[in-house]
């Protein structure tokens, strides 16, 4: 990505009108850089925001911002604004291979069908998500519903009509330091998307840089 900042940026003398202050204020062409730090695809790696989409709960409203880079797949970026310390969300979609390597299938399933705090054991962490899990966690949210709306709605109010956004019921598993989370979107038509999600400080963003196409 070394030519990413002169592909997507004005000319040095140019200026730029906007400035970014936080990391809620990204928009798409937007670039941020990470902090070093112990997951290697993420230390020290700038990342283009390629997209933004926005997750609709009955007491919150999550804009997530999909980040782009040398990694083969995107990884996503919620900026958690709803705890007392605001935090970043990294979350990375996993396939089969990946779950069946993390967890035992069957007790894995038990975060689908059983509301009582169900444990869950990792067996091992495959090379490829390093430092992205951890060994154990304890379900917290049990089959809560939200909808998946394509586009930003930080300006906008995101449409009543429940057919414009995409139903689905929502899974959380966090270890106990709170920084690990296992999460599941199961939706209507039976697709379900398993994410690992790691939670970092703000600070874990180094450098942010405005797109001058959006100045």
């Amino acid at each position: 990505m070394k030519n990413l900042l002169k592909a997507v940026f004005s000319k040095k003398d140019e200026v730029d009108s906007r400035t970014l202050n936080h990391p809620r204020d990204l928009n798409t062409g937007d670039i941020i850089k990470f902090q070093y730090l112990p997951q290697i695809d993420l230390s020290n790696k700038q990342f283009e925001i390629s997209n933004i989409n926005t997750y609709d709960f009955e007491d919150r409203n999550l804009t997530e911002f999909t980040l782009s880079g040398d990694n083969k797949d995107p990884i996503y970026l919620i900026i958690n604004e709803t705890d007392d310390e605001p935090f970043l969300s990294l979350s990375r979609k996993i396939q089969r291979p990946d779950v069946e390597k993390l967890f035992d299938l069957d007790e894995f399933s038990e975060l689908f069908d059983n509301e009582n705090h169900s444990l869950l054991n990792r067996l091992s962490e495959p090379e490829n998500l390093e430092n992205w899990t951890s060994n154990q966690y304890r379900q917290e949210i049990f089959a809560e519903g939200g909808y998946f709306h394509k586009g930003d709605y930080r300006n906008k109010n995101i449409p009543e009509d429940e057919s414009a956004g995409d139903d689905f019921e929502y899974y959380l598993a966090i270890d106990d330091t709170r920084k690990y989370t296992v999460e599941a979107e199961v939706y209507d038509d039976g697709e379900t998307d398993v994410i690992i999600t790691l939670r970092l400080p703000l600070t874990s963003i180094e450098e942010m840089w405005a797109s001058a196409s959006q100045t």
